[in-house]
């Protein structure tokens, strides 16, 4: 059974959430969630969104700032000409999906969630890539929609990149494309060339 978008609720961690109820796969994303997630939030070091279904927490990411560098991007990725050395970025920091509810469409409900914020938060600052770095036995997953794997090494993570602005020049030309991320609304986003 997938979930569809429009049945999930996307909330901001707040020191009210239960959050006993959430399991998954990986200790350390768990244990960022019970321990640090909500520190860290209030210190302005990274944001959590919890996934509510039916009133149950089935997923959470947190994002923070990021910045890739250019020569860790293919070169038909970025922009031509590009005269800076590295890229504006938002990071998925965090991503994990509840025990009970993997392979229902909570993580790509949660990358199209994290794309809709990128969008909308390029109106207000640069950023050009989404980027995470990938447990390896992630990296499919990220591929499937769309990310590469970076020219820069890692101990235990493998860094991936999503050029999500050209991503979504061809999606905007192409609209069968959108069925890869069906509930961002593209049509209703505003211009890049209106003024604020």
């Amino acid at each position: 059974m997938k979930i569809p978008f429009s049945d999930l609720q996307f909330v901001f961690l707040n020191e009210e959430h239960d959050l006993s109820f959430f399991q998954c796969r990986e200790s350390e994303l768990h244990n960022f969630l019970s321990e640090n997630a909500l520190k860290d939030q209030t210190n302005r070091v990274s944001v959590t969104r919890l996934i509510f279904y039916k009133g149950k927490i089935v997923g959470y990411f947190t994002l923070v700032n990021d910045c890739i560098e250019v020569r860790a991007i293919e070169e038909t990725d970025g922009e031509l000409g590009y005269p800076y050395t590295k890229y504006p970025a938002i990071k998925i920091a965090r991503l994990a999906t509840h025990n009970d509810f993997q392979s229902m469409g909570i993580g790509k409900n949660m990358l199209s969630k994290i794309l809709t914020i990128t969008i909308k938060l390029s109106d207000y600052v640069g950023c050009r890539l989404i980027t995470v770095d990938s447990k390896p036995n992630a990296v499919t997953f990220y591929q499937k929609f769309g990310f590469k794997i970076a020219k820069r090494k890692n101990h235990d993570t493998i860094s991936m990149y999503r050029d999500y602005h050209k991503a979504l020049l061809q999606m905007q030309s192409d609209t069968k494309q959108l069925s890869q991320f069906s509930d961002v609304e593209l049509s209703n986003q505003p211009s890049r060339n209106t003024t604020r």
